[in-house]
């Protein structure tokens, strides 16, 4: 029972903090802490599906099925609770930042990275969450699903990390050219 209270408070945490950021963000006048919170925030998103998505699944895949359930069971905080909070508070902050800032337009470069935004929450949402729930909620006895479940997590934050580098890229031309 230790695990899983450890697992929901570290869960918590990566909710919380990333969540009073972005009201903090909101609240306060001018663009300062709002782009502190977006830009850090999805650094440190992208930077764990870098973790996740190539890193880790080259770790993993020559290791130990029992290995690779144990290290599930600690990766559940962050796959579980951060990734799918920021999936929405990155967005939501990017979006708020773009009115404050006036240079929000429903042109072709907004409309995509509105596309990809709505596809990484979905990717988060739909397969990174509830595989993340199957870990948390199974035992050593389905080790071997597990480590499919890990492997199609760290499948997905690679390919969160493609959008998300190509998000980067299309909101790099509008600062530089609006």
């Amino acid at each position: 029972m230790k695990h899983n209270a450890d697992v929901l408070k570290a869960g918590s945490i990566s909710v919380v903090i990333p969540a009073i950021g972005l009201l903090m963000g909101l609240g306060l006048p001018g663009i300062l802490m709002l782009d502190y919170v977006h830009v850090l925030l999805a650094a440190i998103w992208t930077g764990t599906d870098a973790f996740l998505g190539f890193i880790f699944f080259i770790v993993i895949s020559g290791m130990d099925e029992d290995i690779r359930y144990h290290i599930g069971k600690r990766l559940l905080p962050m796959t579980m609770f951060f990734i799918p909070a920021v999936s929405v508070i990155v967005p939501v902050a990017g979006y708020a930042l773009a009115v404050r800032e006036g240079i929000f337009s429903m042109d072709l470069f907004f409309m995509v990275i509105l596309i990809l935004s709505a596809i990484l929450i979905i990717l988060s949402y739909v397969l990174i969450l509830p595989n993340a729930f199957f870990i948390y909620g199974h035992d050593e006895s389905s080790k071997g699903l597990i480590s499919r479940k890990l492997w199609l997590i760290s499948i997905t934050a690679s390919v969160q990390l493609v959008l998300q580098i190509i998000m980067i890229s299309l909101m790099a031309y509008i600062v530089v050219f609006s």
